[in-house]
């Protein structure tokens, strides 16, 4: 149902194609899995991604695959923290070739990975790039995958294509800065990338909250004729659960509070008239 093109080392084309005006295409937009952090809900996460098989949808990671503060020079280590697959002298070696071989059912529809802060605090800490390490092992071993290592700036375009009619959207991603606090939900940061890049949707995560909200705003066109424009901002969730029960550890001491779960579908039909519909909600 799609199709992926890499053009340079953040940039990447998706090509869609729809039969008719009903058809449905849909994205799965992840960040913060932390998946190698024995707090990774990975059955949550096995959920939303079997619904992206049975929909054939693609599916995107915007930052902070992994988690992998258990490494030899890493101040943040925390021996409670490192499950015991992970517990050997090549621990880096072991989350990754573990996360391959968990992902190799989904791989086929992988389209992006991005870095977060998490992998490249690992490049700067132990000169290791897990995001590329990763991608190239899940192409080694599936064939058909052609998934992306992609930017902590990342651009994507995505083509929609409905019989002759065929138009498209861009969308910007940057993984975060910054912290979340109880109240805050970094509404200043997509105002920040607004005024930055200019793209048709945006999104990030890092704060581990979640929030989606469009912002419409008129243009004139080559008609001389008056259009709306929609743009949708996202923040993505995460997969880890921190708080737990709330009885103690770092989220807890830090007054982190739980976090929202999940990531978000986006779901795409085009008009005969080659408009695109968009249709952002939560998994």
């Amino acid at each position: 149902m799609f199709e992926v093109k890499r053009n340079s080392r953040n940039i990447q084309e998706i090509h869609l194609q729809f039969n008719s005006q009903k058809d449905v295409r849909k994205l799965l937009l992840l960040s913060d899995v932390h998946f190698d952090n024995p707090h990774c809900d990975r059955e949550l996460l096995k959920k939303d991604l079997d619904k992206a098989l049975e929909d054939d949808a693609g599916i995107c990671i915007f930052g902070d695959l992994f988690c992998c503060m258990q490494g030899a020079y890493d101040p943040r280590k925390a021996k409670g923290s490192l499950l015991p697959q992970h517990d050997g002298p090549n621990y880096f070696d072991l989350v990754v070739e573990e996360a391959v071989e968990w992902w190799r059912p989904y791989a086929n529809n992988l389209i992006l990975v991005c870095p977060g802060n998490h992998e490249t605090a690992i490049m700067k800490r132990q000169e290791i790039d897990l995001i590329d390490r990763f991608t190239t092992l899940l192409r080694m071993v599936e064939p058909d995958c052609h998934v992306s290592a992609g930017g902590y700036g990342n651009w994507m375009r995505v083509f929609c294509k409905l019989h002759s009619a065929r138009n498209s959207f861009t969308i910007y991603s940057h993984h975060g800065y910054g912290s979340g606090g109880a109240f805050s939900q970094q509404i200043t940061a997509f105002q920040k990338y607004f005024l930055q890049c200019d793209a048709d949707v945006y999104i990030a995560g890092h704060i581990h909250k979640k929030g989606t909200f469009p912002i419409v705003r008129s243009t004139l066109n080559q008609s001389m004729k008056i259009k709306t424009q929609k743009i949708d901002m996202i923040r993505c969730g995460t997969y880890k659960d921190e708080f737990g029960d709330g009885a103690e550890g770092w989220a807890v001491e830090k007054g982190m509070g739980p976090r929202p779960m999940g990531g978000y579908w986006m779901e795409m039909s085009v008009n005969r008239d080659s408009t695109i519909n968009r249709k952002i909600y939560e998994t």
